[in-house]
């Protein structure tokens, strides 16, 4: 049995089309691993994005190499992964969410920076990223204290 989940993302920084379409891939894995899911089945209407992570396309462009990178090193975490292209014209759900965003606007994740930027630098190198608390958990188990943060 399945559940349907639901992010929502705003990008503070420069991003194309594709990098937006990994970016909200990434961001749906790392959600999807905080709630302990196993077994995932993921839907995008990326035409590019899926046949880059099934390899059915080579990925030549610096930046969505590091994109891959990072979405293959999450999609490593899942038992069983995998990911379906969806016509646009058929994602009627994607289609409302871009419209009218979650009704829950707590739900939305900010990034001030490309995911990859987080993943590729030492922590003792770089300022905290939005990401540390989720990498924190996912290593160690161990949940903020405050209930809000958790």
């Amino acid at each position: 049995m399945g559940a349907v989940l639901h992010q929502a993302v705003t990008l503070r920084f420069k991003a194309t089309n594709n990098q937006a379409e990994y970016e909200a891939l990434i961001a749906g894995l790392k959600f999807a691993l905080s709630m302990a899911v196993k077994h995932i089945q993921v839907f995008s209407d990326s035409l590019l994005v899926v046949n880059q992570v099934n390899q059915t396309f080579e990925t030549k462009d610096k930046v969505l190499k590091k994109y891959l990178h990072q979405a293959k090193s999450l999609i490593a975490l899942f038992e069983d992964f995998s990911l379906t292209h969806v016509p646009r014209e058929e994602n009627k759900v994607a289609d409302r969410l871009a419209k009218e965003g979650l009704p829950n606007s707590r739900r939305t994740q900010v990034f001030e920076k490309p995911s990859f930027e987080c993943a590729e630098t030492s922590s003792e190198e770089r300022s905290p990223c939005w990401m540390d608390r989720i990498l924190n958990y996912l290593k160690s188990g161990i949940q903020p204290d405050s209930r809000q943060e958790a």
